[in-house]
């Protein structure tokens, strides 16, 4: 097997997620993301040009292994596929002018994923933002755990709601609970895809 060029790769790359966008990734079920893998495979210009570099039936766990494994990520504005991506979610700034006001900014070179993460600055405090998804909640709070052990800027979870989805009442004060018997503040986004915008979301308080 050889390997993609990189100028290729990042071709085949943009062109799936011009379409995830163009479908509402994050709405579709399990079958209907497993349907659109197919059709990838299938795709004279996706499937077609990566089996001159591997066998057709790997085209299929690549896709899924690197352009998709790293879609949302690459919509927050981290890693190497960023640039890629049409119709980005906030960035770690937007959320953290959200959800903290305008004085917060992001501390350059703090940066992380899994989970997204980062340390902010009001001139004055220093804090750090852990955010994610609702369903990465468990993830989110054993990152506070560490970043409290390890004696890093005090943490805060940030849970993350996109527009059009919905947080039960029930759920958002189970996940402030939780963080409570933690001893970590929880805090809850809706964010939208900001399409140029600079107004992505608004904080629930």
């Amino acid at each position: 097997m050889s390997e993609i060029e990189d100028s290729l790769r990042r071709e085949i790359i943009a062109k799936i997620y011009r379409q995830a966008d163009e479908l509402g990734w994050d709405a579709l079920s399990i079958s209907e993301r497993s349907a659109w893998y197919n059709r990838w495979v299938d795709d004279d210009q996706i499937g077609g040009t990566l089996a001159r570099y591997m066998p057709r039936e790997r085209t299929r766990l690549w896709i899924k292994d690197v352009p998709m494994k790293q879609y949302n990520r690459a919509r927050s504005g981290i890693g190497p596929y960023a640039n890629l991506v049409r119709n980005p979610l906030p960035s770690a700034s937007q959320i953290a002018q959200l959800v903290f006001g305008p004085e917060w900014d992001l501390v350059k070179g703090t940066l992380q994923e899994k989970p997204n993460r980062c340390h902010l600055t009001s001139g004055t405090e220093l804090i750090q933002m852990i955010w994610g998804a609702s369903r990465n909640l468990q993830s989110l709070i054993w990152a506070g755990l560490n970043s409290r052990i390890d004696e890093a800027p005090t943490p805060v979870l940030v849970v993350t709601t996109r527009q059009g989805e919905r947080l039960s009442d029930g759920e958002r004060a189970r996940q402030l609970r939780l963080g409570e018997l933690a001893g970590l503040e929880v805090r809850h986004v809706v964010t939208r895809v900001t399409l140029g915008s600079t107004n992505s979301g608004e904080a629930e308080r």
